[in-house]
């Protein structure tokens, strides 16, 4: 018997994933089953179960693939980047993977409630903070010598950054897509 690849494991967990962004798409996170995802990818029961054991390790999966990477490039990125750049570099996962913001918005509806997914909604939230930390610290420093005050600068910025996101993506999931740094440049414009 032929041995399965990590390349055909990953290939398999990016299809069953995109099936399930279609039907949390079409019917919202709380009306989607696994069953409804074994549906639409054409896959097998277990084919499923066999790469995600709920919609919550599926979560983490999609979080992964979607955010992380644009998270890991914010905390790579070389030299100053300012608050607004981070914004708007965070907001572009939306259009640059096609990840559907209504997606996202329900995920955080159905964290309120509790349980697995509010765990990983606080853990994907707390990596989110560190790499935004990591990105802004560079610009931070620039503005302040003094390094207390620089982390002051670094926590007030992403306590601003944070909910803009939020509100981009509420704004989209609801109103329809817009341009992330359009957005972003009548944030600035409001703000100013």
């Amino acid at each position: 018997m032929p041995r399965v690849t990590e390349k055909y494991r990953k290939a398999r967990r990016d299809e069953i994933a995109l099936a399930a962004i279609r039907c949390l798409e079409r019917k919202g996170v709380h009306d989607t089953s696994i069953a409804d995802i074994v549906e639409e990818s054409g896959l097998s029961t277990g084919a499923i179960y066999s790469h995600f054991s709920s919609k919550v390790e599926l979560a983490r999966y999609i979080v992964a693939e979607y955010l992380f990477p644009r998270l890991d490039q914010l905390e790579r990125s070389a030299g100053m980047i300012t608050p607004r750049d981070v914004l708007t570099t965070m907001l572009a996962v939306f259009t640059d993977t096609g990840l559907p913001p209504r997606i996202v918005l329900q995920f955080w509806g159905e964290a309120t409630i509790g349980g697995e997914l509010r765990e990983e909604m606080l853990r994907t939230v707390a990596r989110l903070r560190s790499a935004l930390g990591a990105a802004l610290m560079p610009w931070a420093e620039l503005q302040t010598s003094d390094a207390a005050a620089a982390e002051a600068l670094v926590a007030d910025a992403i306590r601003a950054v944070v909910p803009l996101a939020q509100g981009y993506v509420a704004n989209t999931a609801l109103f329809g897509p817009r341009d992330p740094r359009e957005y972003v440049d009548s944030v600035v414009a409001a703000l100013t």
